[in-house]
């Protein structure tokens, strides 16, 4: 049978139930707790809890229809502390056990093996406690000092101080109530104290703001999706799933002051295993991760609590689908027909590729930034049917070029290509055989990927319009891999054209370039160098340059007279670099190709040679300063044609992303306004 009391010590502002218990029994008069508990739970051994409670069902019909459990939990316990880092699964059932014996609690939160300490002790703020003592005329435990964890209080950035009496010794049905005769009510504050105080007292706040947050709002599985679009936005995210773990370890480690993490028992190593910052960020139904961790990620984010309650969800690197199609000739044009997006990584780059049932395909580097980026693609992978068939259809209505490059959605250069590529004739015919069968000559060991990379013009001409010939001449890999009906012969044949390809490719570039070493050979013909250096040893062994000892190469070298010859190639080259037709970006690496210098590319190389290291700096262009000269040269021929540049129409024909556009924007308008000065 229930008893409503006549009275109850109503909790104050953030008091823990157990100090309102506490008080209770203080001013009901009893002499015993178990008197205390009797009334209150209708049980003589109960075990007190100080930060959460048990048998809330039983107390809140003891305290009649102001009180429900979600209450007590919500507002005078630290389970919000909690709430927000477990599944709601696990809400649900939390909310079981504080209704009755409670001892499931401390295994569902992760607590038994969260590592983190429970403070062994009462802990208070004494300008809080003197706070209180002038309005409520006594001090009382405020469930923001208890929290594992947090050593300074949120309000007035002091370090906590432990209440003198111990409750493990006090009594074990007992409850202490804090006794200002017992306080040190001093606000001086020890020098040592202030140690890692900084980062320790955005912890407080952040830790305190939780408490103030509904306890059914967040749930582990919302908070994971947080973290994944703050590691997305971050480049952390290598794929979808997979994390740059050592990268993001070592940013977080550098985060914080040297020793805080060891002292509050949440080291991270580089290269250890199964971390609680990895299953944090990977995989949270693993284990349940102690909220100060997550305090922890959040202050390396430079998040507080209430900027990660407005984080959206991830919903992977290309938002959620479905997504559209970018096929301007197709009539289903930005409807949302594609509902599965390829993701890969290329150079830690994410890109998604969207493909249509209509043939039309696409490519977008991500992460996106905003929902916009969902209508904007990167590149055209495959154009399909009905893109090809308006395209015949422009073509035979001799649309101008422009038009065409508008209806299409292409740039202007794609559609000059893509008509150049539909042009035949006999004699193109035998031009672009005859250039095949010179560069063939020249290069007999050749593979057909080569070919198609050096002479890209012809390979697509004769691909096109004589595929024929062109497999005759020069089969494709397929078409080698066949089985046949000899294969160890072919097996053979295969194994001595390698053989033979790879040692001129060896040959090549030790004639071109007489000094060159065995690393710099080995650097960049990898495959080559590797499989003579183990199948062709005696032939490896007799023609490439010998070994050479560090010091004979120093000793050896004039540093002077090379510096000067590179010089005067760098200069005498770079003029017909930047009068290509097709412009090039400026950099060591070019002059190396260009020039047979392996080592131009290398900055600690370079630096021996002054003249050519101050030439190379003078002239060598960034990645915007190509664009801006790209640019430029395209709008020379758009003043020159039409007296008028189209900024879009620019955009596409020289490649640029929209956002790199945008940087490069007021450099090309400055260069437009000086050009039409001129005229």
């Amino acid at each position: 049978m229930v008893n409503l009391l006549t009275f109850f010590t109503d909790p104050y502002p953030d008091e823990l139930i157990y100090s309102a218990i506490s008080r209770f029994h203080f001013y009901s008069g009893n002499t015993s707790f178990v008197e205390t508990l009797e009334e209150l739970f209708q049980s003589r051994s109960l075990v007190p809890s100080i930060e959460f409670g048990s048998h809330f069902s039983t107390l809140v019909q003891n305290l009649g229809s102001n009180y429900s459990v979600e209450s007590l939990l919500a507002q005078n316990t630290v389970y919000p502390y909690f709430a927000p880092f477990i599944t709601i699964e696990r809400q649900k059932k939390l909310l079981e056990d504080v209704s009755t014996n409670g001892q499931g609690i401390h295994g569902r939160l992760g607590i038994s093996g969260g590592k983190i300490s429970r403070k062994q002790g009462l802990f208070y703020c004494s300008k809080c406690a003197n706070n209180d003592i002038n309005i409520f005329g006594e001090p009382y435990v405020h469930r923001e000092h208890q929290l594992q964890g947090i050593d300074y209080c949120p309000h007035h950035e002091l370090t906590l101080k432990m209440y003198p009496i111990d409750y493990r010794e006090f009594s074990r049905n007992g409850y202490i109530r804090f006794d200002r005769r017992q306080m040190d009510l001093s606000e001086l504050q020890e020098i040592e104290s202030y140690e890692f105080k900084e980062v320790q007292v955005k912890l407080a706040k952040m830790a305190y703001r939780l408490l103030q947050i509904p306890i059914n709002q967040f749930s582990i599985e919302k908070v994971f999706k947080k973290y994944r679009t703050l590691l997305r936005e971050n480049n952390w995210l290598m794929t979808n799933t997979r994390l740059k773990r050592e990268e993001l370890f070592k940013a977080f480690i550098s985060k914080f002051p040297q020793g805080f993490l060891e002292k509050y028992e949440s080291l991270v190593t580089v290269n250890g295993q199964n971390q609680w910052l990895q299953i944090m960020v990977t995989n949270y139904l693993r284990n349940s991760v102690h909220p100060f961790r997550h305090l922890l990620l959040l202050y390396f984010f430079d998040e507080d609590i209430d900027s990660f309650l407005e984080i959206k969800e991830d919903d992977g690197p290309f938002g959620r689908g479905p997504w559209p199609c970018l096929n301007k000739a197709a009539k289903h044009y930005k409807d949302l027909v594609i509902s599965d997006v390829e993701i890969k990584a290329r150079d830690k780059v994410l890109i998604g590729k969207f493909s249509c049932s209509c043939g039309f395909e696409y490519t977008r580097v991500g992460p996106d930034k905003s929902e916009d980026d969902k209508w904007s693609k990167s590149r055209i992978t495959a154009y399909g049917k009905v893109w090809e068939e308006k395209f015949e259809k422009l073509v035979s209505l001799d649309v101008s070029r422009e038009k065409m490059a508008l209806e299409l959605d292409v740039s202007l250069k794609t559609i000059y290509n893509r008509i150049a590529s539909k042009e035949t004739s006999p004699e193109l015919t035998e031009k672009y055989r005859a250039e095949l069968l010179e560069w063939r000559e020249k290069f007999p060991n050749a593979n057909r990927k080569q070919f198609q990379t050096e002479l890209k013009k012809t390979f697509t001409y004769l691909y096109n319009h004589d595929r024929g010939w062109l497999d005759a001449k020069f089969p494709s890999k397929r078409d080698t891999l066949h089985t046949p009906k000899n294969p160890d012969i072919t097996l053979k044949n295969n194994t001595e054209n390698r053989i033979e390809y790879y040692r001129s490719l060896l040959l090549d570039a030790i004639k071109e370039c007489p000094d060159v070493t065995r690393t710099q050979l080995s650097r960049k013909f990898q495959r080559a160098y590797k499989y003579l250096s183990e199948t062709d040893k005696e032939w490896f062994d007799a023609n490439l340059p010998r070994k050479r000892q560090a010091t004979t190469i120093t000793n050896a070298t004039d540093w002077e007279l090379r510096d000067q010859e590179y010089y005067q190639k760098i200069k005498e080259v770079y003029p017909e670099l930047m009068a290509l037709e097709k412009p090039v970006r400026i950099t060591g690496t070019l002059f190396s190709k260009r020039l047979n210098i392996f080592n131009l590319s290398v900055k600690s190389y370079v630096e021996k040679l002054p003249q050519t290291n101050k030439l190379l700096n003078e002239i060598s262009e960034t990645v915007q300063e190509f664009q801006i000269r790209r640019c430029c040269k395209v709008i020379d021929r758009m003043l020159e044609e039409d007296n008028a540049v189209r900024f879009e129409r620019l955009r596409e024909s020289c490649a640029v992303e929209t956002k790199y556009f945008k940087k490069i924007k007021p450099y090309l308008e400055e260069y437009i306004s000086k050009k039409q000065k001129k005229t």
